[in-house]
C-alpha cells in the first residue's frame, strides 16, 4: 500500500474546508498511512480537491457540480490530468464519461459520496433527538459566493447580496440566520452548526443545496433573484438540471418563500429521486471510510521526472 498524501491548497478561503474533508477521511487511516503537504509526493497516492493542482486523485472541494470537472485548458479536458476521479454519485460519473474529449474509463471514476456529510449527519441526528418541538422555525440563508461574474453583463449566479434586503422581514417571523460563503466574509470557517439546526435553507446552486437535501432539510430557491441565470450560464450542470426541472422549492417572491415555510413544505419525492442518483443515501455517514479504503487500494504511476523534480526541490530547500 502506498502512503496517502493530502495536497494542501494555500487559499485561505478553503483551508478549513480542506481540513474538514481531510479529517473525515484520515480518521479512518493510521498515522503512518498518510501525510499532508502542499507538495506533490511521488511514491505516494496524492489527492487534491482542486483541478489545477498536480495530483493522482481529484475530488472536488465542493459537492456541487457547477461544471467544475468539465473544465478545459489548452491541453483539453483537465480531468485527463488525473489517474482517478472521485465523485458523489452515478449522475456525475456518467456526465464525465460522456464528456467530449474525456480520456478516462469507468474504472477510473469512483462513486464515494461526500465526506463532509459524515460529521454533519452525526450532528444532525444528535440535534433532532434533543430538539424542542416548540422551538420557532429556524431558517438559514446560505448563498454561494458572488465572485464569479458570467456573461457579457458580468452577472452573478448567487442570491448574495440581493436576498439580504429581506433580512429584517425574515427575522421578524422566524429564527433567521445568515451564513455567506467563506469567499464573501472574513471568518473562513465553513457553515456547519447552523445547517444541522435548520428547518429550511434558502440557497442557490452550491454545496449547501446538496448537504441540506442529504440531511432531509428542504431548500428554497429565490427564483425572482436568480431568474434563469443558472440555466443560461451553467448549462449542462446538475444545478441547471435542478432549475430546468423545478426540483425542490422554487419561490417567485418573498411571500412565496414564507408560504413554503408556514405551510410546512418538506423535501419532495422529486428531490429524493434526484439525490439517489446524485448523492446516494448509502454513503450518508460513511463516505470518509469508503474513500480511505479506496485510496489505500488505488494503483498509481509516477514518472522519473516527477521523482527527480521532487527530490531536487527538497535538496534546494535544505541547502
Amino acid at each position: 500500500m502506498r502512503k496517502i498524501n493530502f495536497r494542501k491548497q494555500v487559499n485561505k478561503s478553503y483551508l478549513q474546508v480542506q481540513d474538514n474533508i481531510n479529517q473525515n477521511i484520515s480518521c479512518h487511516l493510521l498515522d503512518d498511512e498518510y501525510s499532508s503537504s502542499k507538495y506533490f509526493k511521488p511514491g505516494c497516492v496524492n489527492i487534491s480537491y482542486f483541478i489545477r493542482h498536480k495530483a493522482d486523485v481529484l475530488m472536488s472541494h465542493g459537492v456541487a457540480d457547477k461544471n467544475y470537472l468539465s473544465m478545459r485548458d489548452s491541453g483539453g479536458r483537465m480531468v485527463n490530468n488525473f489517474q482517478h476521479i472521485l465523485v458523489p454519485g452515478p449522475w456525475l460519473k456518467n456526465k464525465i464519461l460522456n464528456l467530449e474529449g474525456c480520456e478516462l474509463n469507468a474504472d477510473q471514476i469512483h462513486v464515494v459520496g461526500w465526506p463532509r456529510l459524515d460529521s454533519l449527519y452525526r450532528e444532525r441526528t444528535f440535534y433532532l433527538k434533543r430538539r424542542n418541538q416548540s422551538s420557532p422555525v429556524r431558517v438559514l440563508w446560505a448563498p454561494t459566493h458572488d465572485r464569479r461574474k458570467r456573461g457579457i453583463e458580468k452577472e452573478s449566479t448567487s442570491s448574495f447580496p440581493e436576498f439580504a434586503l429581506y433580512e429584517k422581514d425574515m427575522k421578524s417571523k422566524y429564527d433567521y440566520s445568515v451564513s455567506v460563503h467563506p469567499r464573501n466574509r472574513d471568518l473562513k470557517a465553513p457553515t456547519a452548526s447552523r445547517l444541522v439546526e435548520s428547518d429550511y435553507v434558502i440557497s442557490d446552486f452550491g454545496t449547501m443545496v446538496y448537504e441540506a437535501w442529504a440531511l432531509g432539510i428542504p431548500v428554497i430557491f429565490p427564483r425572482w433573484i436568480l431568474k434563469d441565470k443558472i440555466t443560461t450560464y451553467i448549462k449542462g450542470s446538475a444545478e441547471a438540471f435542478i432549475f430546468e426541472n423545478n426540483i425542490g422549492l422554487h419561490a417567485n417572491s418573498i411571500e412565496e418563500v414564507q408560504m413554503f415555510i408556514e405551510q410546512g413544505y418538506g423535501v419532495g419525492d422529486e428531490v429524493k429521486q434526484f439525490m439517489e442518483d446524485y448523492l446516494p443515501d448509502k454513503y450518508l455517514g460513511c463516505s470518509g471510510e469508503a474513500i480511505a479504503s479506496l485510496l489505500k487500494s488505488l494503483s498509481v504511476k509516477h514518472s522519473f521526472r516527477q521523482f527527480f523534480n521532487y527530490y531536487y526541490h527538497q535538496f534546494k530547500k535544505k541547502y
